[in-house]
């Protein structure tokens, strides 16, 4: 099967190459406040995952899609090292592309997700996305009235909203492929490290402490995996750190870049 050509957003240059992967349902643009400032000391690229952003759409949205993926965008940017930052989902695939492809990382840097199951928080929001009837809206305030009885919590309903977008032809559509994330996403959420899988480069673990994915519950299983860690969890923060305390996430992403587990900064 040939490889995607995934779209991604570029800030900034210089030596450290820092790739970044979002979550479900994000997308490049969701980041651009964080990597632009990064992007004044590194060279960034904010990938858009396959079914999301400006990516390509496939019928495929397995794990080991996500991984390789990511291992095609080293080899066809002509990188043979990077950091990697991956948030969620992203985190996963990074997780996975630490366990598979070790030496194509200076580092790894995981937002708010540990290598277990969880119960999927992202299952009930498609089931929504997918029931709104894009034929019938006149307006993007059309589609948040529509949301807020099965998407009650404001700060997502606008989130995933910034994936509504109207076609060439003025129609509205959505960024995302909901069937493909519908379909998968059952696997997503039920990712477990294999057993002996292990990373022993530097890794950095952000978790939020308001976040109900409770990573810092997950400590053991974290170093089981990636006994070169540190986990640090930030407070009054959920699950989207980059967004909810953008300053101080940066500034723990730039310590590490700088200075790898040992110039950690602490809330």
């Amino acid at each position: 099967m040939p490889q995607l050509q995934l779209h991604f957003r570029e800030y900034g240059q210089g030596d450290k190459v820092l790739v970044i992967l979002h979550g479900v349902l994000g997308a490049s643009q969701n980041w651009q406040r964080v990597a632009k400032v990064l992007g004044e000391n590194y060279r960034v690229l904010v990938v858009d995952q396959r079914n999301h952003g400006s990516s390509p759409h496939t019928p495929a949205h397995t794990i080991d899609d996500l991984r390789e993926d990511l291992f095609a965008f080293f080899e066809q940017h002509g990188l043979e090292q990077a950091f990697v930052l991956g948030h969620s989902m992203g985190g996963i695939a990074a997780m996975e592309f630490a366990f598979h492809y070790p030496e194509r990382l200076r580092g790894l840097m995981i937002e708010d997700i540990a290598p277990r199951a969880y119960r999927s928080t992202s299952v009930d929001i498609i089931a929504a996305l997918a029931q709104l009837d894009l034929r019938r809206l006149t307006a993007r305030q059309q589609a948040e009235e529509e949301l807020r009885s099965t998407i009650p919590n404001a700060v997502v309903r606008q989130f995933v909203l910034t994936n509504l977008v109207r076609s060439a032809s003025g129609e509205w559509q959505w960024r995302m492929n909901i069937s493909a994330l519908a379909t998968y996403q059952h696997e997503l959420a039920h990712y477990e490290a294999p057993r002996h899988a292990r990373y022993t480069g530097e890794t950095l673990f952000l978790g939020g402490a308001r976040s109900e994915f409770h990573i810092d519950q997950h400590h053991d299983l974290i170093l089981q995996h990636f006994p070169n860690s540190h986990l640090e969890m930030i407070p009054n923060a959920g699950h989207w750190l980059h967004f909810e305390v953008w300053e101080v996430f940066v500034a723990h992403v730039r310590n590490f870049l700088e200075h790898g587990l040992r110039g950690l900064v602490h809330s």
